[in-house]
């Protein structure tokens, strides 16, 4: 008996997994419009407060971008908005090109790759909802796109392993000492002692960008679940407003861990965002 009842809890865990799991024509849609999703599979977050005291929290199984939303499919998004003369939320949703001060870098830069595999940024919060709202016009059907919440983020950023400061692991390089995630290295020059401590100060100028760049959306290593650039390229936003959260091509190590949080106000060339696809009830 205990035996069939194991067979039974399996068989049900595989069906609700391949409940997850959507049709090729939906496959075949999300790639055109957006890009690739990885399975996030269920579990528990745990939430620490200032006290430390703990919360378990149940995540539902979701699907994941793998990438960050690139340039070409959130240009996508804004042409289709004029092409069906909605202005207004074009207005909402542009690129703030007085803030994008790669956007010509992105494109004119010798090195890089041509514009649409780059991460898009200088969007506002209510441009990353509205391309999810787009989304959802477009593919219909099953799924609800939207923007993460902070829990489903940051669990998914873990790839499975709670405990660990990054995606891939405890450390920012590999054995070799090459770094895994795309942020800002900098040598003793730039610490000091202050007041009897030691202080971080970086100095860059912000029109050159020579040595700092976002790295493509698909670049240096997945973790656990398929998700790539979970730290440092781009902070990401979230579907709380107001905070992003993996840091930035621009943030020392520290400050690209996955419980690193970055406020912003406006839009930014150091923040943007990737959506997840929950199944409808």
């Amino acid at each position: 008996m205990r035996k069939i009842t194991l067979t039974i809890l399996l068989l049900a865990a595989v069906a609700a997994t391949w409940a997850q799991k959507p049709d090729k024509k939906t496959v075949k849609l999300e790639k055109q419009l957006v890009g690739a999703f990885v399975e996030v599979p269920a579990g528990h977050y745990t939430i620490r407060n200032s006290h430390g005291d703990t919360t378990k929290v149940t995540i539902a199984a979701f699907r994941m971008l793998e990438t960050e939303v690139t340039n070409a499919s959130y240009n996508l998004f804004l042409e289709d908005l004029k092409a069906q003369g909605r202005m207004a939320d074009y207005e909402k949703a542009k690129i703030d090109t007085a803030r994008a001060i790669l956007v010509t870098h992105y494109s004119t830069h010798p090195a890089l790759p041509p514009l649409p595999p780059y991460p898009v940024t200088c969007i506002s919060h209510e441009g990353a909802m509205l391309f999810c709202q787009w989304l959802n016009e477009k593919m219909g059907g099953e799924y609800e796109y939207t923007l993460p919440t902070e829990m489903q983020w940051k669990y998914a950023a873990h790839g499975g392993v709670m405990y660990w400061s990054y995606p891939l692991g405890p450390f920012l390089t590999n054995r070799k000492g090459n770094p895994l995630y795309n942020f800002l290295r900098f040598g003793d020059e730039s610490i000091s002692m202050q007041d009897g401590k030691y202080v971080v100060v970086i100095n860059y100028d912000p029109s050159h960008y020579d040595d700092n760049l976002p790295d493509r959306a698909k670049s240096h290593y997945p973790n656990n679940y398929g998700l790539y650039n979970m730290s440092g390229n781009v902070a990401e936003m979230v579907y709380e407003r107001g905070i992003a959260y993996g840091g930035s091509y621009l943030d020392p190590g520290y400050d690209i861990r996955i419980d690193s949080e970055k406020p912003y106000d406006a839009p930014s060339p150091l923040i943007g965002f990737r959506v997840i696809a929950v199944k409808k009830k």
